[in-house]
Protein backbone atom coordinates (compact mmCIF):
# COMPACT_ATOMS: atom_id res chain seq x y z
CA UNK A 1 0.00 0.00 0.00
CA UNK A 2 1.18 3.34 -0.78
CA UNK A 3 -0.37 6.74 0.81
CA UNK A 4 0.04 10.18 -0.23
CA UNK A 5 0.31 12.68 2.74
CA UNK A 6 -0.60 16.42 2.02
CA UNK A 7 -0.21 19.70 3.96
CA UNK A 8 -2.80 22.02 2.50
CA UNK A 9 -1.37 25.67 2.35
CA UNK A 10 -2.46 27.24 5.76
CA UNK A 11 -0.45 30.48 6.69
CA UNK A 12 -2.72 33.01 4.95
CA UNK A 13 -4.93 31.38 7.31
CA UNK A 14 -3.13 31.93 10.93
CA UNK A 15 -0.98 34.75 9.81
CA UNK A 16 -3.57 37.09 8.43
CA UNK A 17 -2.47 40.95 7.48
CA UNK A 18 0.72 39.93 9.69
CA UNK A 19 2.02 36.71 7.13
CA UNK A 20 5.39 38.29 6.49
CA UNK A 21 6.51 38.19 10.01
CA UNK A 22 4.89 35.15 11.53
CA UNK A 23 6.23 32.97 8.76
CA UNK A 24 10.13 34.24 9.48
CA UNK A 25 9.79 32.67 13.11
CA UNK A 26 7.38 29.40 12.21
CA UNK A 27 8.12 27.84 9.00
CA UNK A 28 9.66 24.35 9.36
CA UNK A 29 8.38 21.08 7.54
CA UNK A 30 5.22 19.43 9.06
CA UNK A 31 6.49 16.94 11.46
CA UNK A 32 3.76 15.15 11.87
CA UNK A 33 3.74 14.02 8.29
CA UNK A 34 7.15 13.28 8.24
CA UNK A 35 7.04 11.05 12.21
CA UNK A 36 3.74 9.29 9.32
CA UNK A 37 5.81 8.66 6.83
CA UNK A 38 8.82 7.38 8.21
CA UNK A 39 6.62 4.69 10.59
CA UNK A 40 4.76 3.12 7.83
CA UNK A 41 7.62 2.74 5.27
CA UNK A 42 9.80 1.14 8.41
CA UNK A 43 6.76 -1.46 8.75
CA UNK A 44 6.65 -2.37 4.85
CA UNK A 45 4.53 0.42 2.99
CA UNK A 46 5.41 3.40 0.74
CA UNK A 47 4.09 7.15 1.35
CA UNK A 48 5.18 10.53 -0.08
CA UNK A 49 4.33 14.10 1.28
CA UNK A 50 3.41 17.01 -0.38
CA UNK A 51 3.89 20.19 1.63
CA UNK A 52 1.79 22.82 -0.85
CA UNK A 53 2.58 25.65 2.02
CA UNK A 54 6.48 25.35 0.71
CA UNK A 55 5.78 24.16 -2.66
CA UNK A 56 2.27 26.13 -4.22
CA UNK A 57 0.76 23.45 -6.97
CA UNK A 58 -2.28 24.17 -9.12
CA UNK A 59 -4.62 21.53 -8.53
CA UNK A 60 -4.00 19.57 -12.28
CA UNK A 61 -0.45 19.36 -11.16
CA UNK A 62 -1.44 18.83 -7.74
CA UNK A 63 -3.85 15.65 -9.42
CA UNK A 64 -1.17 14.71 -11.31
CA UNK A 65 1.50 13.78 -8.80
CA UNK A 66 -0.71 12.09 -6.76
CA UNK A 67 -1.83 9.98 -9.76
CA UNK A 68 1.98 9.36 -10.65
CA UNK A 69 2.81 8.58 -7.36
CA UNK A 70 0.26 5.64 -7.51
CA UNK A 71 -1.40 5.92 -3.94
CA UNK A 72 -3.91 4.04 -2.88
CA UNK A 73 -4.93 6.63 -0.06
CA UNK A 74 -4.79 9.76 0.98
CA UNK A 75 -3.49 11.36 4.17
CA UNK A 76 -4.36 15.11 5.45
CA UNK A 77 -3.48 16.68 8.39
CA UNK A 78 -5.58 19.59 9.47
CA UNK A 79 -5.94 22.14 12.24
CA UNK A 80 -8.94 24.13 13.12
CA UNK A 81 -8.67 27.64 10.81
CA UNK A 82 -7.59 25.71 7.80
CA UNK A 83 -10.39 22.93 8.31
CA UNK A 84 -12.82 24.48 5.59
CA UNK A 85 -9.70 24.30 3.33
CA UNK A 86 -8.92 20.64 3.79
CA UNK A 87 -12.82 20.00 3.22
CA UNK A 88 -12.59 21.52 -0.05
CA UNK A 89 -9.36 20.14 -1.41
CA UNK A 90 -10.65 16.29 -0.59
CA UNK A 91 -14.04 17.24 -1.98
CA UNK A 92 -12.36 18.20 -5.46
CA UNK A 93 -9.55 15.14 -5.31
CA UNK A 94 -12.58 12.65 -4.30
CA UNK A 95 -14.61 13.74 -7.90
CA UNK A 96 -11.02 14.00 -9.88
CA UNK A 97 -9.19 10.47 -8.12
CA UNK A 98 -12.18 9.08 -6.44
CA UNK A 99 -8.81 7.59 -4.30
CA UNK A 100 -9.76 6.96 -0.25
CA UNK A 101 -9.06 10.14 1.36
CA UNK A 102 -8.16 10.12 5.80
CA UNK A 103 -7.96 13.02 8.04
CA UNK A 104 -5.81 13.77 10.87
CA UNK A 105 -4.66 16.02 12.88
CA UNK A 106 -5.72 18.65 16.36
CA UNK A 107 -9.19 19.49 14.73
CA UNK A 108 -10.18 15.71 15.00
CA UNK A 109 -8.71 14.72 17.45
CA UNK A 110 -10.86 16.92 19.51
CA UNK A 111 -14.16 16.81 17.40
CA UNK A 112 -13.84 13.02 16.46
CA UNK A 113 -16.84 11.76 14.76
CA UNK A 114 -18.06 15.30 13.54
CA UNK A 115 -14.90 15.94 11.42
CA UNK A 116 -16.17 12.76 9.42
CA UNK A 117 -17.60 14.71 6.86
CA UNK A 118 -18.84 13.31 3.06
CA UNK A 119 -15.23 14.39 1.51
CA UNK A 120 -13.36 11.77 3.58
CA UNK A 121 -13.53 8.15 4.29
CA UNK A 122 -11.75 7.79 7.31
CA UNK A 123 -10.60 9.92 10.42
CA UNK A 124 -7.34 9.38 12.97
CA UNK A 125 -7.37 10.68 16.30
CA UNK A 126 -4.10 11.67 18.37
CA UNK A 127 -0.89 10.26 17.61
CA UNK A 128 -1.59 8.61 14.40
CA UNK A 129 1.44 6.27 13.57
CA UNK A 130 -0.28 2.86 14.75
CA UNK A 131 -4.03 3.48 13.77
CA UNK A 132 -2.36 4.62 10.25
CA UNK A 133 -0.41 1.71 10.04
CA UNK A 134 -3.38 -0.72 10.83
CA UNK A 135 -5.52 1.06 8.64
CA UNK A 136 -3.37 0.76 5.83
CA UNK A 137 -2.94 -3.21 5.98
CA UNK A 138 -6.31 -3.52 6.34
CA UNK A 139 -7.18 -1.82 3.49
CA UNK A 140 -4.80 -3.89 1.31
CA UNK A 141 -6.67 -7.32 2.63
CA UNK A 142 -10.18 -8.23 4.66
CA UNK A 143 -11.02 -4.50 5.03
CA UNK A 144 -12.68 -4.99 8.79
CA UNK A 145 -12.01 -1.95 10.57
CA UNK A 146 -13.94 -2.34 13.68
CA UNK A 147 -10.63 -3.83 15.77
CA UNK A 148 -8.40 -0.89 15.01
CA UNK A 149 -8.58 1.72 17.69
CA UNK A 150 -8.40 5.54 17.05
CA UNK A 151 -10.30 4.97 13.46
CA UNK A 152 -13.65 6.94 12.84
CA UNK A 153 -15.01 5.04 9.57
CA UNK A 154 -18.24 4.33 7.75
CA UNK A 155 -19.95 0.79 7.70
CA UNK A 156 -23.35 0.74 5.78
CA UNK A 157 -23.29 4.27 5.58
CA UNK A 158 -23.57 5.20 9.53
CA UNK A 159 -20.41 6.57 11.15
CA UNK A 160 -18.37 3.95 13.70
CA UNK A 161 -16.09 5.30 16.06
CA UNK A 162 -13.52 2.81 17.50
CA UNK A 163 -11.81 3.39 20.90
CA UNK A 164 -9.24 5.95 21.36
CA UNK A 165 -5.97 4.16 21.45
CA UNK A 166 -2.90 4.98 23.98
CA UNK A 167 -0.48 7.20 23.59
CA UNK A 168 3.30 5.83 22.64
CA UNK A 169 4.77 5.58 25.93
CA UNK A 170 8.47 4.81 24.09
CA UNK A 171 9.07 7.25 21.76
CA UNK A 172 12.79 5.85 21.02
CA UNK A 173 10.79 2.85 19.26
CA UNK A 174 9.57 5.35 16.67
CA UNK A 175 11.97 5.70 13.40
CA UNK A 176 13.20 9.32 12.90
CA UNK A 177 10.68 11.59 11.01
CA UNK A 178 11.43 11.20 6.79
CA UNK A 179 12.72 14.23 6.29
CA UNK A 180 14.31 13.22 2.69
CA UNK A 181 10.29 13.31 1.41
CA UNK A 182 10.55 17.09 1.11
CA UNK A 183 13.43 19.53 0.62
CA UNK A 184 14.65 20.37 3.63
CA UNK A 185 16.80 23.23 2.61
CA UNK A 186 13.51 25.24 1.61
CA UNK A 187 12.85 25.76 5.24
CA UNK A 188 14.41 29.13 6.61
CA UNK A 189 13.51 31.47 9.50
CA UNK A 190 15.39 34.14 10.96
CA UNK A 191 18.03 33.24 13.36
CA UNK A 192 19.93 35.41 15.73
CA UNK A 193 23.42 35.73 14.27
CA UNK A 194 23.25 33.30 10.92
CA UNK A 195 20.19 35.05 9.45
CA UNK A 196 18.18 33.47 6.77
CA UNK A 197 19.04 30.17 7.12
CA UNK A 198 17.52 26.39 6.80
CA UNK A 199 16.33 25.09 9.59
CA UNK A 200 15.06 21.68 10.71
CA UNK A 201 12.70 20.63 13.66
CA UNK A 202 12.49 18.34 16.45
CA UNK A 203 11.12 17.55 20.20
CA UNK A 204 12.19 15.59 23.11
CA UNK A 205 8.90 15.31 24.67
CA UNK A 206 5.27 15.12 23.92
CA UNK A 207 1.96 15.88 26.04
CA UNK A 208 1.56 19.23 28.59
CA UNK A 209 0.80 18.91 32.20
CA UNK A 210 -0.63 22.19 32.20
CA UNK A 211 -4.35 23.44 32.23
CA UNK A 212 -3.65 26.71 29.99
CA UNK A 213 -7.75 27.49 29.16
CA UNK A 214 -6.52 28.55 25.32
CA UNK A 215 -4.79 25.59 24.58
CA UNK A 216 -5.80 21.92 23.02
CA UNK A 217 -2.81 20.36 23.46
CA UNK A 218 -3.31 17.93 26.57
CA UNK A 219 -6.49 16.75 24.58
CA UNK A 220 -4.13 15.85 21.39
CA UNK A 221 -0.71 14.32 23.36
CA UNK A 222 -2.39 13.78 26.32
CA UNK A 223 -1.70 15.26 29.98
CA UNK A 224 1.90 13.20 30.54
CA UNK A 225 4.75 14.39 29.67
CA UNK A 226 6.21 11.37 27.48
CA UNK A 227 10.29 12.11 27.29
CA UNK A 228 12.77 10.54 24.48
CA UNK A 229 16.14 9.79 25.73
CA UNK A 230 18.45 12.45 24.83
CA UNK A 231 20.90 9.83 23.04
CA UNK A 232 17.89 9.47 20.10
CA UNK A 233 17.30 13.58 19.98
CA UNK A 234 20.94 14.30 19.45
CA UNK A 235 21.56 10.89 17.24
CA UNK A 236 18.69 12.46 15.35
CA UNK A 237 20.28 16.26 15.36
CA UNK A 238 23.46 14.69 13.94
CA UNK A 239 21.92 12.83 11.51
CA UNK A 240 19.79 16.09 10.28
CA UNK A 241 23.63 18.01 10.08
CA UNK A 242 25.27 15.08 8.53
CA UNK A 243 22.66 14.21 5.74
CA UNK A 244 21.08 17.47 4.88
CA UNK A 245 23.71 20.45 6.53
CA UNK A 246 21.13 22.08 8.60
CA UNK A 247 22.82 23.41 11.63
CA UNK A 248 19.68 25.42 13.06
CA UNK A 249 17.41 23.00 14.91
CA UNK A 250 13.93 24.22 16.31
CA UNK A 251 12.40 21.96 19.44
CA UNK A 252 8.47 21.98 19.33
CA UNK A 253 8.66 21.15 22.83
CA UNK A 254 5.48 23.39 24.45
CA UNK A 255 8.02 23.86 27.42
CA UNK A 256 11.44 22.72 26.90
CA UNK A 257 12.56 23.16 30.34
CA UNK A 258 9.54 21.36 32.68
CA UNK A 259 12.07 18.25 33.31
CA UNK A 260 15.16 19.88 34.61
CA UNK A 261 16.94 16.41 34.25
CA UNK A 262 16.29 15.79 30.48
CA UNK A 263 17.12 19.13 29.31
CA UNK A 264 20.28 18.36 30.98
CA UNK A 265 21.23 15.55 30.11
CA UNK A 266 20.20 16.81 26.19
CA UNK A 267 22.46 19.81 26.65
CA UNK A 268 25.79 17.53 27.97
CA UNK A 269 24.86 14.89 25.19
CA UNK A 270 25.08 17.80 22.80
CA UNK A 271 28.20 19.52 23.94
CA UNK A 272 29.99 16.36 24.66
CA UNK A 273 29.65 15.40 20.47
CA UNK A 274 30.27 18.38 19.85
CA UNK A 275 27.62 18.92 16.98
CA UNK A 276 28.43 22.72 16.77
CA UNK A 277 24.70 23.58 16.31
CA UNK A 278 22.15 25.89 17.19
CA UNK A 279 18.88 25.96 18.36
CA UNK A 280 15.74 27.70 20.02
CA UNK A 281 12.52 27.02 21.34
CA UNK A 282 10.15 27.46 23.91
CA UNK A 283 9.34 27.48 27.60
CA UNK A 284 7.77 29.06 30.60
CA UNK A 285 9.46 32.16 32.11
CA UNK A 286 9.22 30.86 35.57
CA UNK A 287 11.31 27.73 34.28
CA UNK A 288 14.57 29.05 33.51
CA UNK A 289 17.50 30.43 35.84
CA UNK A 290 20.43 31.36 35.29
CA UNK A 291 22.86 27.90 35.74
CA UNK A 292 20.14 26.58 33.58
CA UNK A 293 20.60 29.49 30.35
CA UNK A 294 24.15 28.92 30.91
CA UNK A 295 24.44 25.55 30.44
CA UNK A 296 21.58 25.52 27.83
CA UNK A 297 23.53 28.36 25.57
CA UNK A 298 26.87 26.35 25.69
CA UNK A 299 24.74 23.45 23.91
CA UNK A 300 24.10 26.07 21.26
CA UNK A 301 20.83 28.02 22.38
CA UNK A 302 20.27 31.44 20.43
CA UNK A 303 16.85 31.95 21.11
CA UNK A 304 14.27 31.54 23.26
CA UNK A 305 10.33 32.26 23.63
CA UNK A 306 8.26 33.02 26.88
CA UNK A 307 4.21 33.05 26.78
CA UNK A 308 2.93 36.11 28.60
CA UNK A 309 -0.35 36.13 26.96
CA UNK A 310 -1.66 38.91 29.66
CA UNK A 311 0.21 41.18 32.02
CA UNK A 312 -3.21 41.50 33.97
CA UNK A 313 -2.56 38.89 37.74
CA UNK A 314 -6.22 38.45 37.57
CA UNK A 315 -6.59 37.81 33.90
CA UNK A 316 -3.48 35.53 34.31
CA UNK A 317 -4.95 33.51 36.56
CA UNK A 318 -8.72 33.30 34.71
CA UNK A 319 -6.26 31.73 32.15
CA UNK A 320 -4.64 29.19 34.57
CA UNK A 321 -0.94 30.14 33.08
CA UNK A 322 0.30 29.56 36.44
CA UNK A 323 3.33 32.74 35.90
CA UNK A 324 3.81 36.60 37.29
CA UNK A 325 4.26 38.91 34.49
CA UNK A 326 7.31 39.85 36.54
CA UNK A 327 8.62 36.65 35.72
CA UNK A 328 8.98 37.98 32.05
CA UNK A 329 10.83 41.08 32.85
CA UNK A 330 13.14 39.00 34.82
CA UNK A 331 13.87 36.27 32.17
CA UNK A 332 14.12 38.75 29.37
CA UNK A 333 17.35 40.70 32.19
CA UNK A 334 18.57 36.90 32.40
CA UNK A 335 18.89 36.55 28.44
CA UNK A 336 20.16 40.17 27.54
CA UNK A 337 22.96 39.34 30.45
CA UNK A 338 24.10 35.60 28.82
CA UNK A 339 24.02 37.46 25.35
CA UNK A 340 20.36 34.90 24.32
CA UNK A 341 17.62 36.29 22.32
CA UNK A 342 14.32 36.14 23.62
CA UNK A 343 11.29 36.95 22.78
CA UNK A 344 7.50 36.59 24.06
CA UNK A 345 4.02 37.21 22.93
CA UNK A 346 0.56 38.47 24.04
CA UNK A 347 -2.90 37.59 23.70
CA UNK A 348 -6.08 40.28 24.13
CA UNK A 349 -9.85 38.68 24.63
CA UNK A 350 -9.02 36.76 27.47
CA UNK A 351 -11.32 35.60 30.15
CA UNK A 352 -11.47 38.87 32.42
CA UNK A 353 -9.99 40.99 29.78
CA UNK A 354 -10.97 44.69 29.35
CA UNK A 355 -9.98 47.39 26.75
CA UNK A 356 -7.69 48.82 29.97
CA UNK A 357 -6.25 45.47 30.85
CA UNK A 358 -5.45 44.93 26.96
CA UNK A 359 -3.66 48.29 26.96
CA UNK A 360 -1.71 47.72 30.30
CA UNK A 361 -0.50 44.91 28.86
CA UNK A 362 0.77 46.30 25.68
CA UNK A 363 2.11 49.30 27.89
CA UNK A 364 3.90 45.97 29.94
CA UNK A 365 5.51 45.23 26.72
CA UNK A 366 6.89 48.63 26.11
CA UNK A 367 7.94 48.75 29.26
CA UNK A 368 10.80 46.01 28.91
CA UNK A 369 13.54 47.04 26.71
CA UNK A 370 14.32 44.17 26.37
CA UNK A 371 11.45 43.20 24.15
CA UNK A 372 12.06 44.28 20.68
CA UNK A 373 9.13 42.70 19.08
CA UNK A 374 5.92 41.17 20.42
CA UNK A 375 3.08 39.56 18.16
CA UNK A 376 -0.40 40.11 19.55
CA UNK A 377 -3.10 37.55 18.49
CA UNK A 378 -6.82 37.90 20.02
CA UNK A 379 -7.77 34.64 21.46
CA UNK A 380 -9.58 32.17 19.69
CA UNK A 381 -11.63 29.59 21.69
CA UNK A 382 -10.65 26.25 19.68
CA UNK A 383 -12.84 23.65 20.16
CA UNK A 384 -11.65 21.02 23.21
CA UNK A 385 -10.13 24.13 24.98
CA UNK A 386 -11.64 25.66 28.65
CA UNK A 387 -11.97 28.47 26.58
CA UNK A 388 -14.52 27.22 24.42
CA UNK A 389 -16.53 26.00 27.04
CA UNK A 390 -16.41 29.70 29.20
CA UNK A 391 -17.79 31.25 25.61
CA UNK A 392 -19.98 28.69 25.47
CA UNK A 393 -21.31 29.66 28.99
CA UNK A 394 -20.92 33.28 28.55
CA UNK A 395 -18.31 33.30 31.54
CA UNK A 396 -15.87 35.65 32.59
CA UNK A 397 -17.49 38.61 30.53
CA UNK A 398 -16.82 36.08 27.01
CA UNK A 399 -19.67 35.39 24.76
CA UNK A 400 -19.11 32.98 21.63
CA UNK A 401 -20.91 34.51 19.10
CA UNK A 402 -19.27 32.01 16.11
CA UNK A 403 -19.23 28.07 15.50
CA UNK A 404 -17.88 28.47 11.30
CA UNK A 405 -14.64 27.44 11.33
CA UNK A 406 -13.21 29.70 8.45
CA UNK A 407 -13.86 32.32 10.81
CA UNK A 408 -11.47 30.89 13.69
CA UNK A 409 -8.57 33.56 12.91
CA UNK A 410 -6.48 35.55 15.21
CA UNK A 411 -5.75 38.50 13.06
CA UNK A 412 -9.65 39.06 12.14
CA UNK A 413 -11.56 39.65 15.31
CA UNK A 414 -11.74 36.39 16.64
CA UNK A 415 -15.17 34.44 17.12
CA UNK A 416 -16.05 36.17 20.72
CA UNK A 417 -17.25 39.31 22.64
CA UNK A 418 -15.34 40.31 25.65
CA UNK A 419 -16.91 42.23 28.00
CA UNK A 420 -19.02 43.77 24.95
CA UNK A 421 -16.65 44.49 22.56
CA UNK A 422 -17.24 42.96 19.39
CA UNK A 423 -14.87 41.58 16.85
CA UNK A 424 -14.74 44.57 14.82
CA UNK A 425 -13.74 46.55 18.03
CA UNK A 426 -11.07 44.19 18.77
CA UNK A 427 -9.35 44.42 15.26
CA UNK A 428 -9.26 47.85 15.84
CA UNK A 429 -7.94 47.76 19.49
CA UNK A 430 -5.38 45.34 18.46
CA UNK A 431 -3.61 47.80 16.10
CA UNK A 432 -3.43 50.31 18.46
CA UNK A 433 -2.07 48.31 21.44
CA UNK A 434 0.77 46.91 18.52
CA UNK A 435 1.15 50.39 18.05
CA UNK A 436 1.46 51.30 21.66
CA UNK A 437 3.86 47.82 22.19
CA UNK A 438 6.41 48.77 19.51
CA UNK A 439 6.66 52.50 19.84
CA UNK A 440 9.66 53.35 20.95
CA UNK A 441 13.35 53.72 19.28
CA UNK A 442 15.00 50.71 20.19
CA UNK A 443 11.87 48.33 19.39
CA UNK A 444 11.62 49.96 15.82
CA UNK A 445 15.17 49.45 15.14
CA UNK A 446 14.34 45.84 16.52
CA UNK A 447 11.80 44.85 14.13
CA UNK A 448 13.53 46.32 11.31
CA UNK A 449 16.90 44.47 11.70
CA UNK A 450 14.65 41.40 12.41
CA UNK A 451 12.30 41.26 9.71
CA UNK A 452 13.67 43.81 7.53
CA UNK A 453 12.23 47.58 6.68
CA UNK A 454 10.35 46.75 3.31
CA UNK A 455 8.40 44.21 5.19
CA UNK A 456 7.62 46.79 8.13
CA UNK A 457 6.40 48.93 5.70
CA UNK A 458 4.44 46.51 4.30
CA UNK A 459 2.58 45.27 7.76
CA UNK A 460 2.20 49.01 9.09
CA UNK A 461 1.11 50.30 5.33
CA UNK A 462 -1.24 47.31 5.60
CA UNK A 463 -2.58 48.49 9.04
CA UNK A 464 -3.10 51.72 8.73
CA UNK A 465 -5.21 51.23 5.15
CA UNK A 466 -7.66 48.72 7.35
CA UNK A 467 -7.95 51.37 10.06
CA UNK A 468 -9.05 54.06 8.06
CA UNK A 469 -11.54 52.19 5.59
CA UNK A 470 -13.20 51.24 9.38
CA UNK A 471 -13.18 54.57 10.19
CA UNK A 472 -14.29 55.66 6.95
CA UNK A 473 -16.25 53.42 5.07
CA UNK A 474 -17.86 51.14 8.10
CA UNK A 475 -16.45 48.15 7.71
CA UNK A 476 -13.31 46.37 8.60
CA UNK A 477 -11.15 44.70 5.85
CA UNK A 478 -9.44 42.04 7.67
CA UNK A 479 -12.94 40.69 9.11
CA UNK A 480 -14.49 41.09 5.35
CA UNK A 481 -11.01 38.92 4.08
CA UNK A 482 -12.38 36.12 6.09
CA UNK A 483 -15.80 35.94 5.08
CA UNK A 484 -14.94 35.97 1.36
CA UNK A 485 -13.28 32.83 -0.50
CA UNK A 486 -10.13 31.80 0.15
CA UNK A 487 -7.82 33.63 -2.38
CA UNK A 488 -5.99 30.30 -2.38
CA UNK A 489 -9.41 28.20 -2.81
CA UNK A 490 -9.92 30.72 -5.94
CA UNK A 491 -7.02 30.14 -8.01
CA UNK A 492 -7.35 26.52 -7.68
CA UNK A 493 -11.08 27.10 -8.66
CA UNK A 494 -12.12 25.50 -5.31
CA UNK A 495 -15.42 26.41 -3.98
CA UNK A 496 -15.19 26.62 0.11
CA UNK A 497 -17.59 23.75 1.16
CA UNK A 498 -20.46 25.84 2.88
CA UNK A 499 -20.67 23.48 6.25
CA UNK A 500 -16.57 23.80 7.42
CA UNK A 501 -18.57 23.56 11.14
CA UNK A 502 -19.33 21.16 13.75
CA UNK A 503 -22.29 19.96 12.73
Amino acid sequence: MKIMLIQTPWSARTGGAYKRFSTRFVFYPPMGLLYLAAFVEKNGHEADILDLESEFLDFDTLCEKIVASKADLIGITTSTPIFFIVQSYAKRLKERLNIPIVIGGPHVSVLKEETLCDEFDFAITNEGENTLLELMIEMGKGKDYSKINGLIYREHGKVKSNPPRPFIEDLDSLPFPAREKLAPGTYKFEVPGKGLVPVASTALTRGCPFSCVFCSEPANSGRKLRMRSPKSVVDEIAQIKERFGIEHIYLLDSTLTLNRKLIEGFCHELISRKLNITFESQTRANLIDKPLLELLKRAGLVRISFGLESADKKVLKLMRKEIDPEDIRNAFRLCKQLKVTAITGIMMGNPGDTKETILASARFIRSIPEIKYAPLAIAIPYPGTELFNMAQKGMHGLKLIEVDYKKYARYAGGVMTINGMSPRELVSLQRKALVIMHLSPAKIIGIIRHFGLFNLICVAGNMLKHELTSRIKGYEPAMRDVADENTTLKSLGLVPVTNAKSR
